[in-house]
């Protein structure tokens, strides 16, 4: 597909982009648990989210664990926004489901805290690379913005300066300008029209050329009732673009809100020459955020049929341009990324909202592909529909699958016209593998440990870049022995399936099989010979077996299958 348009707001169907989850063991510059909850401990209690990721396509570099497990007791690795490649991948499914790009949340209310603010740095700088490998745009949004008109002129020339984000071609304009986002007037009573006021003076008309900017506003959803001065504000600035996650939650409700809400609205910012854009989400629950004190599934998402209930009414008013919100925001989920099917896939701890929370069995990643329709729509590609159907797959999903013989899945749909798919390993200098793309999956095996840059084309076609995948503490299964032997003992089958089998230990001993992320699944005390460990309930992975004793100790890799 062509490189996004930078030069206009118009057309475009963006996400919003929180950028804020972090890990202690990530390398950004504030490495915690962030956003996810104290996730260090097992507890309901602890969780800041309802939607658990799924983390399939995440390389070992990108998966961090936790102290939850699966039903199947493998760990529950997160995410971090703090880590690179990770961010890279966001930007590749944007591409992938044929949406248009981001915009970058920049929490301005922690401005004093420069930790923080040094890893939206980092997250932002990662979204422009992002952005600029998948031909995708990205703009910057600020949120906590009461009584903060001096910090966000000076971050802003921060972001122009010293980060030089206008300066890359994905960088979204409008209106002959660089775009810039503000959330919140009308929504928070301690931002007042007299700040608005500054701030679209600052950057239509007084501050230095390169910092000026085209304004787009956050208001609340009756922001159009507000008196003449606030009125005389909004005619000045290019987009608006009123907040409507939880101000409806069924077709009745809508209904009432596109009436007494939309429309007005939307008829104002027609007649003032204003480009009117609304917020679109699938669905919305915190009841984790809110320590239980929320329902659990608040606004169900009905299998998409409530985010195509409000597409549907945007079209049907001629809407050039669609937010959605959000990409990443399982704090209240509304996330459209790739979240838990099912509860196999969440964690066995605490409340998770899983995509058949409502009796639908979905593929994960079921929102970006209704969102990649809502795109399609606006654009006037397909037709405009009352019904979301069955929204089309992405370009590719690629699946590093380390622990089961160093390999790569790929998974596909059927290209119309299309009878082949090449796959390269080396970033498109060579592409040795060729299969049809008919058959839905492919994976390619025994591999061994490296990165892999993927891409693709159709025979004669145009290579298309598919994104880093790294295989490592990997482990293959046809290199197998059937036993591991030490000075003393013995551990056998190598690989196992239920029953595992220690020899030769002498005294007092203990016994310990941790996972290749370090999580401690079992642990024995023995004083006995020859030992036995049932572990028909370890999920098939590659596991480490520690033996000690008084006189050593010992660490040997075993294989479940």
């Amino acid at each position: 597909m062509p490189p996004v348009d930078n030069t206009t707001y118009a057309g475009k169907a963006m996400f919003g982009y929180q950028g804020w989850f972090g890990h202690p063991h990530d390398k950004s510059p504030r490495p915690h648990y962030w956003h996810w909850g104290n996730m260090n401990n097992i507890g309901i209690e602890n969780l800041s989210v309802d939607m658990f990721p799924d983390m399939r396509e995440m390389g070992v570099d990108e998966r961090y664990p936790t102290a939850y497990s699966f039903p199947s007791g493998e760990t529950a690795n997160v995410f971090s926004s703090g880590n690179r490649q990770t961010v890279h991948r966001h930007m590749k499914w944007v591409r992938d489901y044929n949406t248009d790009g981001v915009w970058v949340q920049r929490f301005i209310s922690e401005y004093n805290d420069k930790v923080v603010m040094a890893f939206r740095d980092s997250t932002t700088v990662f979204v422009q690379e992002g952005c600029e490998m998948y031909d995708r745009v990205f703009a910057i949004m600020y949120d906590g913005i009461a009584n903060r008109v001096e910090d966000i002129k000076t971050d802003w020339m921060h972001m122009v300066d010293n980060l030089g984000i206008t300066e890359s071609d994905r960088y979204l304009n409008h209106n002959g300008k660089p775009i810039v986002a503000l959330w919140g007037y009308t929504v928070r009573e301690a931002a007042t029209v007299d700040q608005l006021e500054e701030m679209i003076d600052w950057f239509t008309n007084s501050a230095d050329e390169k910092y000026q900017a085209s304004l787009k506003l956050g208001l609340n959803n009756s922001w159009f009732d507000k008196d003449q001065r606030w009125l005389d504000a909004f005619k000045q600035v290019d987009v608006i673009s009123p907040w409507m996650v939880g101000r409806y939650g069924n077709q009745n409700n809508y209904n009432n809100f596109l009436n007494n809400e939309i429309i007005p609205g939307k008829n104002w910012c027609d007649d003032n020459n204003v480009l009117y854009v609304p917020v679109l989400f699938p669905g919305f629950s915190w009841h984790n955020l809110r320590n239980g004190a929320h329902p659990q599934n608040h606004i169900p998402r009905d299998g998409g049929n409530f985010f195509w209930l409000q597409v549907h009414g945007a079209m049907s008013l001629d809407v050039e341009t669609f937010y959605f919100a959000m990409f990443d925001e399982v704090d209240e989920s509304t996330a459209f990324f790739k979240t838990a099917e099912n509860g196999s896939q969440a964690p066995a701890q605490g409340y998770w909202l899983n995509l058949d929370a409502d009796g639908y069995t979905l593929p994960s990643d079921w929102y970006l592909r209704a969102a990649g329709k809502a795109a399609e729509t606006l654009r006037g590609n397909i037709p405009a529909s009352a019904s979301l159907g069955t929204p089309a797959e992405g370009i590719m999903t690629i699946r590093p699958k380390q622990e089961e013989n160093c390999a790569i899945q790929f998974i596909f749909p059927n290209f119309e016209n299309e009878t082949t798919i090449e796959l390269s390993l080396d970033g498109g200098n060579s592409f040795p593998y060729s299969i049809n793309d008919n058959i839905g999956s492919y994976e390619l095996t025994n591999l061994g440990e490296g990165n892999f840059n993927i891409a693709a084309r159709h025979p004669g076609g145009k290579k298309v870049p598919m994104g880093e995948v790294i295989l490592s503490q990997c482990f293959t299964v046809t290199n197998k022995e059937p036993m591991i032997s030490t000075e003393g003992f013995h551990i056998y089958p190598n690989p196992a399936s239920n029953l595992l089998h220690i020899d030769g230990m002498v005294g007092e001993t203990q016994v310990e099989i941790f996972n290749i992320a370090g999580v401690r699944f079992k642990s024995f005390h023995v004083n006995e010979q020859n030992f036995t460990i049932d572990i028909s309930d370890l999920h098939s992975a590659v596991y480490y077996v520690r033996i000690t004793d008084k006189n050593r100790q010992e660490s040997k890799i075993i294989i479940k299958l």
